[in-house]
């Protein structure tokens, strides 16, 4: 399940991507106040956010005593280059994903001595 959540993510197939939430999925991303709730928000979601995380990719992590989570670097304004941008924690029900936290905050990837950024 995971993988294929960082395979449909890293390729941007947004089809394939919703398909793995679970019907009663969400996501939100702390700090801001957002919560998408649904396989037809998530879908609306992620068309919006296309221009951003297109290209991106992802490094495993665990946090929280064992919570699978990925670090996600985005494409930066050098091309060479990938930057930080936020850490998916995926809560994972029924085999499907639940509910995914999308931490912002790039001070997190130096607490997991995760690089500064990611060469194409």
């Amino acid at each position: 399940m995971l993988s294929r959540y960082v395979e449909a993510f890293e390729q941007f197939d947004i089809d394939a991507l919703v398909a793995l939430f679970h019907e009663e999925g969400r996501m939100s991303m702390p700090p801001f106040t957002m919560w998408v709730l649904g396989k037809d928000d998530l879908f609306k979601f992620f068309s919006l956010t296309r221009w951003h995380c297109e290209g991106s990719r992802f490094l495993p992590v665990t946090v929280n005593g064992g919570y699978p989570a990925f670090a996600q670097y985005v494409p930066s304004s050098e091309e060479s280059y990938l930057v930080p941008w936020g850490i998916h924690v995926i809560e994972i029900k029924d085999k499907k994903v639940y509910h995914v936290q999308n931490f912002i905050n790039t001070k997190l990837f130096s607490r997991f001595g995760l690089p500064e950024q990611l060469h194409r």
